[in-house]
């Protein structure tokens, strides 16, 4: 009997069995096969235009992201208040219950309407099994009251029947009359009652802080949609935060019970707690920053001049840059260059760019890219992997259905959000380049021309992630409604050419954004009211304040070498438009305080979580500390939305923070750290014993320790059960 072909099976989320994991667990990487960090090509920093420094030095060795739990994030609220998971109550709705004279009081208000007759066979459905077929519903004409009297004979029926009964109401048409009708019943299932209990929350919404370890944002809201089954744009939260990292921040969604999103958290591999109720939906950029806890292993270098290195950081600050999270993983293919197809409306290219093969990526989807590069049959394709999180899935589904040269229409698959983190890619490249050559050229001194804020109180808020983003959680759903029926793109175009028109005939108008900053005078700077920490530099946009001097004619340049303008920007799809906003040229982190912390082995954590806290683990955790040979910097600072904390790593180590030179870097330290262990092993003993031994732990770790990130999500995908 002929085998199956066992790799053509359609790629499946790993189900992991390991009980009281909220992610994939650090340790998994043991298994991992070692893997030579160098022969990784990822964008090194020049390539994004990441080349200068605030101040000088040397600067030292430390390896930035050994482990994802090197580093946390918490966020902070508009109140200033840090974010941390440490309440797993799970609120239960307040039950209706009335007391003795209250049930006397509306048995006697509603008498008329509900007769004791109808009490008695009530009481009688009650004690009736959800089976019996003499369990028919009971209707109790309420045509003539108000809601909140409605409202009061739900409380009875709750209050006297528990969940032996439930009651909806309904509308009928009997005659020419329209009658508003009680149905009172059996619930038919357990879960029934609980769907029909009325929202006794005291708010609209639920929020509720999410703490995930090695998952993106995006990744965490998605399973938590999928699994309480609702679209992932009603799933609401204030920003992202990094992938590699354990992380707590806010979410919401509206009226769902906390014990449903509890569940759906449990399923998809992240914890939840501190509920709270509010009318209102979190929106991106509803926060005052996030809080960092960092720890840098194999640290080597002079304590004092480290010292003055931190002491720099903290007086001087870092440039503002986006950090290469913002580009990709792949050198081959950075996401700004899809976003540049984008903005020239250059469908196909777009498509292709996403689906092209590239070097080093994960197999799974190397094998999906290959076939379809080669065959162009994205329903086969597609067919390779079943989750629909992924942007090239979404994008061949929509190839699949729309045609396969309908590279607009199948783009519309993909959810809004995700396809305009490629044109702001590109804005954060120009944005990289530009702050690279303000300070090249002037330095850190201010130049006429330079443009402030016009509130200088006024938080650094018109963040990259809100440009273009604040759709209602309905018009995403509406979007992605209209996208299933197949409305087609030139439609679409066509209202978008519309919209652009009637908008024309008023850009030459000053918008308030535009007016939200103003360009320094000579005597603005001689008054010495501002400082370089006050400047801001545009993100290119078609709605925006360039400076007037040199500096905003470099936008342009920018722009035409690929083909661009501010013009263009507006593009004639709104969804795909950028307005264009602001984000300031240096950053000083806040509370910025540090320590060096020995430790023992590679594996050891240097940091407690939330979860550390709550499982009773941080104190453990904490007191190892002054154990060991090896060196680590513990980081604990504040930075405001929007800035990456790799940037100010960047400034603190002078070195560049791309997964593969952190990766050779950590290889590095490693073998100088089995070196040094085989030659205390050789002197301290003359058999071949120690010294083998020592070896072999010194290969399990560099083992370990080579594993990059590509080989974790490959892990976490392929690794069965």
């Amino acid at each position: 009997m002929p085998q199956k072909n066992k790799s053509k099976k359609p790629w499946r989320p790993r189900q992991m069995h390991t009980k009281n994991r909220p992610g994939p667990a650090e340790e998994w990487r043991k298994t991992l096969p070692p893997k030579d960090g160098a022969n990784k090509k990822s964008l090194r920093e020049d390539q994004v235009g990441i080349t200068e420094y605030v101040s000088n030095g040397a600067g030292f060795t430390g390896v930035v992201k050994s482990r994802f739990s090197d580093f946390h994030v918490n966020e902070i609220d508009l109140e200033g208040k840090v974010l941390h998971l440490n309440d797993l109550t799970v609120p239960k709705p307040q039950e209706p219950s009335l007391d003795e004279e209250e049930l006397a009081a509306a048995r006697q208000k509603f008498s008329k309407i509900i007769t004791d007759d109808v009490w008695t066979k009530m009481s009688a459905l009650a004690e009736m099994k959800a089976q019996d077929p003499a369990a028919q519903p009971i209707d109790i004409i309420v045509t003539t009251l108000e809601k909140t009297e409605r409202g009061q004979i739900h409380d009875m029926l709750k209050t006297l029947y528990g969940s032996k009964l439930v009651g909806a109401t309904v509308n009928e048409l009997k005659g020419a009359t329209e009658e508003r009708i009680i149905r009172v019943m059996k619930p038919k299932f357990k879960s029934s009652a609980e769907k029909r209990t009325r929202w006794n929350f005291p708010g609209e919404y639920v929020h509720f802080l999410v703490y995930k370890e090695n998952m993106e944002t995006s990744e965490a809201a998605s399973r938590l949609a999928s699994r309480i089954g609702i679209h992932p744009s009603h799933v609401n939260y204030c920003g992202t935060k990094d992938k590699r990292a354990k992380t707590t921040q806010k979410f919401c969604i509206k009226r769902r019970l906390p014990s449903q999103i509890l569940s759906a958290a449990q399923k998809s591999y992240v914890r939840i707690g501190n509920f709270t109720f509010s009318n209102d939906v979190l929106k991106l950029g509803d926060l005052k920053g996030n809080r960092f806890r960092i720890a840098l292993r194999h640290v080597s270098g002079d304590e004092a001049e480290i010292q003055q290195a931190l002491e720099n950081l903290r007086d001087k600050g870092f440039i503002n840059y986006f950090g290469l999270q913002r580009f990709g993983n792949h050198a081959d293919i950075p996401t700004y260059e899809i976003g540049v197809a984008l903005l020239k409306a250059d469908y196909k290219t777009v498509a292709e760019l996403i689906l092209k093969p590239r070097s080093n990526d994960i197999p799974f989807m190397d094998e999906v890219r290959q076939k379809w590069w080669k065959e162009r049959n994205s329903a086969a394709a597609a067919a390779m992997f079943i989750p629909n999180e992924f942007i090239e899935k979404k994008l061949l589904d929509g190839l699949a259905k729309y045609g396969e040269n309908d590279y607009a229409a199948a783009l519309r698959r993909i959810p809004r959000n995700m396809l305009l983190l490629y044109p702001h890619s590109f804005q954060s490249f120009v944005f990289n380049r530009i702050a690279s050559r303000r300070i090249k050229e002037f330095g850190f001194k201010l130049i006429p021309g330079d443009l402030v804020y016009r509130n200088k109180e006024e938080m650094d808020e018109d963040i990259i992630e809100n440009c273009n983003l604040d759709n209602t959680a309905e018009d995403a759903a509406e979007e992605v409604e209209d996208t299933e029926n197949n409305v087609e793109t030139k439609e679409a175009e066509a209202k978008g050419e519309a919209e652009s028109s009637a908008n024309s005939e008023v850009k030459n108008e000053d918008s308030i954004f535009k007016r939200k900053v103003k360009a320094l005078t000579e005597e603005d700077i001689a008054s010495g009211n501002y400082t370089l920490f006050d400047v801001v530099l545009p993100l290119a946009g078609h709605d925006i304040t360039y400076p007037s001097n040199e500096v905003g004619a470099w936008y342009e340049e920018i722009l035409e070498e690929y083909g661009l303008s501010s013009e263009k920007l507006r593009h004639k799809v709104k969804t795909y438009a950028m307005a264009g906003t602001y984000r300031k040229l240096l950053i000083c982190p806040s509370e910025l305080t540090w320590k060096f912390r020995k430790y023992s082995t590679p594996e050891e954590t240097l940091i407690a979580s939330d979860w550390d806290r709550i499982a009773g683990k941080a104190e453990n955790i904490e007191r190892g500390e002054g154990a060991g040979e090896l060196k680590a910097l513990l980081l604990d600072f504040c930075l405001p939305p929007s800035v990456y904390a790799t940037m100010l790593l960047r400034e603190l180590l002078k070195t560049d923070t791309s997964a593969a030179q952190q990766l050779q870097l950590e290889k590095d330290e490693m073998n100088k750290a089995r070196d040094r262990q085989q030659a205390q092993a050789t002197n301290e003993c003359n058999d071949d014993a120690a010294p083998e031994s020592v070896s072999d732990e010194a290969t399990a770790e560099k083992r370990k320790l080579t594993a990059d990130i590509a080989e974790e999500v490959e892990e976490k995908k392929f690794k069965s059960s």
